[in-house]
Formats: C-alpha cells, sequence, structure tokens
C-alpha cells in the first residue's frame, strides 16, 4: 500500500539524515504526514456532488495518509434537513457540503463562526475564480471551497440529427415549444423528458430563465432582495408556472414524469425516446458515451416565457470544514489535497458528464465540448448578464425542494400557480427572521 512504502522511505532517509539538510526536510514533512495515520474523515454530501467523480482522489487521499474516508451520500430529498439537524445536534461530519451563492452561508449555516472552520489566506484559496469565491466567503472570512464547472447549466439539450430528419425547427417562443411538442409526440415520442420524482430538477424550467423576470420588471432582483417585491403576483412568473402546467397537462413531459427519474435518461436519449431535456450541457457526453450513439446533439435557450437568456451562475456545491471536528489538520490537508492539479484533473478526467471545472489552473487540461462551444457563441454577451433566479435572490434555494413539491401540487391541481409563488414569499421571511435580515423588520 502506498502509506507503508512511503513510511519505509522516510525511515531510511532519517538514519542518514545527518548527511544531507535536504533528507531532513523530507523526514520532516514525511514525519507530519504520519501523524494522521489510522484516522477517519467523515464527509456529508447530497446526491450528485461528488459521485464517482471523487473516487479516485479520495482513494489516493486514503493511500496518502493512511487514513479512511467516510463518505456520506444522502438523497437530495433529504439532505438539508439532515444537514440542518446535524448542525444544531453538534453532530455533523467532519466536512459537510451546501448548495451555496453570495446569500446561502449566511442563510443555510446562519452561523458561520460556529459551524465551519475558518480558511482565511489558505494556498487555494486563489484556485477559486472570483465568481466562486464570493459563494465561500462570509464577513470577510473564507469558509468553504466550491470546484465546479463553467458549462452552460441546464439548457435544453436535444437530439440534433432527429430533428433534421423530421425537420423539426429548433423553437425560440413558448408558442413555437408547444407546438414542436405536438409534432414530437405525434411522432410516438416523449418531447420534454421531465424527472420529476428526483424532486430537484424540475423547478429548474421556472428558476434557470431569471433574465426573463428580470427583464420584464426591470430591478426586480433589487426590489426581491430589499423585501420591496415579492414572488406573488409577478406577471411573468405566473405566465411561466401556467405555461409549465399547460404542457404536464398534454403530456408533453411524459406520461407519468412526476413518478419519473433521471437514472435512464442517457437511454431515453441514447434509445430515441425522448427528444430534449433541460440539462447540462456537457451531458451530451454522458449520453454518447453511455449508448453509443451515433445521433448528434445541440443546445438552445429555454424558451419558456419567451426566455432569451443564458443562465449565468455564480453558485454550486460547495464543501466546509465543520469546526467541531475532532480531525482539524486532516480536514485542511484535504482541502489542499484536492485542489492541486493532481486532483482537479483526477476529477474532471472521471466526471461522468462536466468538461470543465472553473477554476484558476493553466496547467488543468480542459474538455470542452464543440457542441457547448459552438452554443456559447450563439448568445449575445449582454444575455448573458443576469444570473439565475435562485443565486440572484436571498433565501430563494433555500426553499428549492418546497418549491418544486408546490409545483407538482400545482400541476395535479392541488394548488393555484400563485399560491405556489405565495408560499416562496412566506418561506423566504421566515428566513430572513432567522438571520435577522434588516429589511424583513
Amino acid at each position: 500500500m502506498k502509506r507503508k512504502r512511503f513510511l519505509a522511505v522516510a525511515c531510511a532517509a532519517a538514519m542518514i539524515a545527518s548527511m544531507t539538510t535536504g533528507l531532513a526536510v523530507n523526514v520532516s514533512a514525511a514525519d507530519e504526514k504520519s501523524d494522521f495515520a489510522g484516522e477517519e474523515l467523515s464527509i456529508l454530501v447530497s446526491a450528485g456532488w461528488m459521485d464517482n467523480r471523487y473516487d479516485e482522489t479520495i482513494k489516493r487521499f486514503e493511500d496518502t495518509y493512511d487514513v479512511t474516508v467516510d463518505l456520506q451520500t444522502i438523497p437530495a430529498d433529504q439532505y438539508s434537513d439532515l444537514l440542518q439537524s446535524k448542525l444544531a445536534t453538534d453532530s455533523c461530519a467532519d466536512i459537510f457540503w451546501i448548495q451555496s451563492n453570495p446569500f446561502a452561508i449566511e442563510s443555510t449555516i446562519v452561523d458561520p463562526e460556529k459551524y465551519c472552520i475558518d480558511f482565511t489566506g489558505a494556498s487555494w484559496e486563489n484556485v477559486m475564480p472570483e465568481t466562486r469565491k464570493e459563494s465561500c466567503v462570509y464577513n470577510d472570512k473564507l469558509y468553504g471551497l466550491q470546484i465546479w464547472n463553467a458549462s452552460p447549466e441546464y439548457v435544453m439539450v436535444y437530439n440534433k440529427t432527429l430533428f433534421e430528419e423530421n425537420g423539426w425547427e429548433v423553437p425560440t417562443t413558448y408558442d413555437e415549444l408547444k407546438e414542436l411538442c405536438g409534432k414530437i409526440q405525434d411522432a410516438g415520442i416523449t418531447p420534454w423528458f421531465m424527472p420529476g420524482a428526483d424532486g430537484w430538477q424540475h423547478q429548474l424550467a421556472f428558476f434557470q430563465i431569471g433574465g426573463v423576470y428580470e427583464e420584464a420588471t426591470p430591478g426586480l432582483y433589487d426590489a426581491l432582495n430589499e423585501n420591496k417585491a415579492t414572488f406573488a403576483d409577478n406577471e411573468k412568473m405566473l405566465e411561466v408556472l401556467n405555461q409549465f402546467k399547460e404542457l404536464s397537462d398534454a403530456g408533453y413531459f411524459g406520461e407519468d414524469w412526476i413518478g419519473t427519474d433521471s437514472t435512464n435518461i442517457s437511454n431515453e436519449f441514447g434509445d430515441r425516446n425522448c427528444a430534449m431535456a433541460l440539462a447540462n450541457s456537457s451531458f451530451i457526453k454522458q449520453i454518447q458515451e453511455d449508448t453509443g450513439t451515433s445521433d448528434e446533439f445541440g443546445m438552445f435557450l429555454e424558451p419558456l416565457g419567451d426566455n432569451t437568456w443564458y443562465p449565468s451562475s455564480n453558485s454550486g456545491p460547495t464543501m466546509f470544514g465543520y469546526k467541531g471536528t475532532e480531525h482539524e489538520d486532516l480536514v485542511k490537508e484535504f482541502f489542499n489535497f484536492v485542489t492541486t492539479t493532481e486532483s482537479l484533473q483526477e476529477i474532471l478526467d472521471n466526471s461522468p458528464a462536466y468538461t470543465n471545472l472553473d477554476v484558476n489552473d493553466d496547467k488543468l487540461e480542459q474538455h470542452w465540448l464543440p457542441e457547448e462551444q459552438e452554443f456559447l457563441k450563439t448568445v449575445p454577451d449582454d444575455k448573458k448578464t443576469v444570473v439565475t433566479l435562485q443565486t440572484g435572490t436571498k433565501y430563494t434555494n433555500d426553499y428549492w425542494m418546497q418549491f418544486g413539491q408546490d409545483m407538482v401540487a400545482f400541476c395535479q391541481g392541488e394548488m393555484e400557480a400563485n399560491d405556489v409563488l405565495k408560499n416562496m414569499d412566506t418561506n423566504r421571511a421566515e428566513a430572513a427572521k432567522t438571520v435577522g435580515d434588516e429589511n424583513w423588520k
């Protein structure tokens, strides 16, 4: 095992340390690393945030330091409640993750000084671009590490070959989308694959098009953040929700989209059982690798609400060190370890979908797809200036799962569209009061 071989070399070096200063330095480093032998590092994470892309890096970390990593992956619909319970009872894992944005540390963790290790001045701080770092800093202190991609996140991915064979045009408005879905359904194919059972994906259709809401009501984001506007009664939001339900009622998301998860989505595309899905652009890579299809795929902007805005984002899954850990030095070493070029390359190369990492490392070999680069050229720069609704407004992302549940209830006829929006306002107000936001007092 790697660790045992390393210790053997260290012992040999110790015998002749008096002969060479450089060898004495190596002994010191080896002794420092050996302090971790036998320790266990626990990591609490929501499903989809680490997955197998971290497997090789974690294994190498275990071998290098002779430690064990206990990776606790929790279903997405259970993760938030479990994390809050762990923090409240001082029983959290050594490392925990949240879906962070510039507001999330305050609203999700609430008291980072109590719960989080302060990494200010860490050697890996500048590995993150400023847009990522702002989701990891609170009161000028660095608490989190965000290693995420810069791909177009959750745009419409479609089977380009299938479209060309049938003479279908890429839609740019909602009416065009609805008409297209009818044609695809008539061909016996699910127009828009919607995995409602995952609990977190279907609400992307509402939130990713934040630019269209800001465009309809200039200054909306600032007004929402200052408690001078509400989700409720917003005409564009109501329009989008009603369009979503109209597509659902027509069966354009599949016969039982609410009970369907994303497990088989690659094969659904590969077998031509579906024509479109809201997905990360680099998902094209996964479809092709999983199914071996020779079909070509492309991307376009989601047209609900006649949207023409690119879903810019400064958020992503972010890891934090738990201040109550008994292994603080090992936690810090893990953060150092995963930010080396070797680890970053390993994480990227083992990612089933992502083709790039949004990090400051010129030595990293990125794997951008031609389809991604082609799509990005089609979107004007001035249409990339508004971040998604959930990352641009306070306390919104904290109630992601509840909003998704309400969307399902609305589609099932159990709620009105405006009640879905009112519930978000109520939840945001509760979160604001919890953190003492002056705008809600």
